[in-house]
């Protein structure tokens, strides 16, 4: 698979957030990059979250990229990438 062929899926979030807070928060991995961008391990997987609209410490619009797929597995990448997402926004409502 190619670097064009990753999966990938675009989050818009119902209000601009911190990124690597959330993450730290929910206890998922993860390991900063630059300002638009933070590396993710999820479900022993490697995802890359971009932040599209700013700063990953305050975006509201998000890319995230398969990178690499769990190790020993084949689980379909979309549904890793939904189920990250889906937590990611379930994150957002928690105080």
């Amino acid at each position: 698979m190619t670097a064009d062929e990753m999966p990938m899926q675009h989050c818009t979030l119902p209000e601009p957030i911190d990124i690597k807070d959330t993450l730290e928060r929910v206890g998922i991995e993860h390991l900063d990059v630059d300002e638009e961008r933070t590396v993710v391990i999820y479900q022993q997987a490697i995802l890359k979250v971009i932040a599209t609209d700013g700063r990953i410490t305050a975006t509201q619009e998000l890319d995230v990229e398969l990178w690499e797929a769990a190790p020993g597995s084949t689980p379909d990448p979309d549904a890793v990438l939904t189920a990250f997402t889906d937590e990611l926004v379930t994150a957002t409502n928690i105080p």
